[in-house]
């Protein structure tokens, strides 16, 4: 029996990498780049959730958040109490393993709890450079080249231990944000490219899976960071598998709720026909749900109800939402016919998919009580008076 290894690298956009056509790094990942040629290389990759505990709940009890008793983001008090990827790993006779940096043990595992009985933690200290939002500080960090040498080494000498074992592993090694000692999102690709080059030494090219829990908005739609979109730079993530089926690159959508088929199965996950991703728990007044069916893309907006339809393969960017057929010109002040105005070859079928992608929204949608949203209102009113004065009093 192989072991499995699955690495994911936090809030990972595709298009810092090479394999999916980025060319500042073309050259400097020369083991992603061999494993993608050796393997499979997934085009249309969807994240259930654009944050990472959600993603992680959905990605190891093969759920979707709206399936979820969560009626927020809040910390959960017991373990997860259905069947999970690492209970299923355990009982297939691997011995179950995590690394991540320990300020996940804070951060997010307080807010999933879905590893299982029997998984070894291994809560590494330093791994991340903390940058942006979750780290405020002055002036601009530098690359710290002996810093970096250092961490990929504590990698190492974690996973050798881990190896040790004569039974096969199942290792989930979360990569952070930011590597520790370098600078900042995609500044840090050729030592992720060097730490799987680490895990190259101790593991088979044949079980090792590379991903993400999801993206970052990286200045589309004028945003930064991630966890309130549900545009294409937050979930549409990379991944890169043993070679499946004979298949160099595999085109139709999946979602990281299928990873425990993605891996352990040599075939690909059944094909569903949608995929979702959501941005907060049904509870969540800001929450935002996309809904995805073969080359569309729908999206929710709770907080304002309105909706958006995107032609992926016409329109990648989702600049211009097909969701009307009118559109108000900002320059002009006036409402215009948008087929006039934008040359979109397919306006004729656009009626039938809208009423599709609604009448799909509804099935799934689930309403709180008026006493969950009171609550959930209070909590949103009263958090940035809290952070006010925690500022004041620290």
């Amino acid at each position: 029996m192989k072991s499995k290894v699955l690495i994911t690298k936090d809030a990972l956009a595709r298009e810092y990498l090479p394999v999916y056509g980025n060319q500042y790094w073309q050259g400097k990942t020369p083991n992603m780049d061999e494993l993608a040629e050796k393997g499979t290389v997934f085009t249309k990759f969807y994240t259930a959730a654009p944050s990472s505990a959600m993603s992680y709940l959905s990605m190891f009890t093969e759920k979707y958040p709206y399936e979820l008793e969560m009626e927020t983001y809040r910390p959960v008090n017991s373990q997860y109490d259905g069947v999970t990827l690492f209970d299923k790993a355990y009982d297939m006779g691997y011995d179950c393993h995590i690394i991540w940096d320990e300020a996940w043990i804070i951060m997010a595992k307080r807010f999933s709890e879905c590893y299982g009985k029997h998984t070894v933690f291994h809560d590494m200290k330093g791994l991340q450079q903390a940058v942006g939002s979750h780290y405020k500080h002055e002036g601009i960090l530098q690359r710290n080249e002996k810093l970096i040498e250092t961490t990929l080494e504590r990698i190492d000498a974690q996973i050798k231990e881990i190896t040790k074992s004569d039974k096969p592993v199942f290792l989930w090694i979360h990569l952070p944000h930011v590597l520790n000692g370098e600078i900042g999102y995609g500044s840090d690709i050729d030592s992720f490219d060097k730490c799987i080059g680490i895990i190259r030494n101790y593991f088979d090219d044949n079980e090792i899976f590379i991903s993400a829990d999801h993206g970052n908005m990286n200045g589309r739609k004028g945003k930064l960071c991630y966890g309130f979109d549900v545009y294409n730079p937050a979930v549409l993530i990379p991944l890169i598998t043993p070679r499946k089926q004979n298949c160099r690159k595999y085109e139709k959508n999946v979602s990281n709720v299928d990873m425990f088929k993605i891996l352990f199965s040599d075939s690909f996950p059944a094909e569903r026909e949608y995929i979702y991703s959501d941005s907060a728990y049904y509870v969540q007044q800001h929450r935002k749900l996309a809904i995805i069916k073969g080359k569309y893309k729908y999206i929710y907006n709770n907080k304002n109800k309105t909706e958006e339809l995107y032609d992926m393969e016409y329109d990648i960017g989702e600049e211009f939402s097909l969701m009307s057929d009118t559109f108000y010109d900002v320059d002009r002040k006036m409402t215009s016919i948008a087929r006039e105005e934008y040359f979109y070859p397919y306006w004729d079928v656009l009626s039938k998919i809208r009423d599709d992608f609604r009448n799909e929204r509804i099935r799934i949608w689930r309403k709180p009580s008026f006493r969950q949203k009171t609550l959930n209102g209070c909590k949103d009113f009263l958090r940035p008076i809290y952070t006010t004065i925690k500022k004041i009093f620290s």
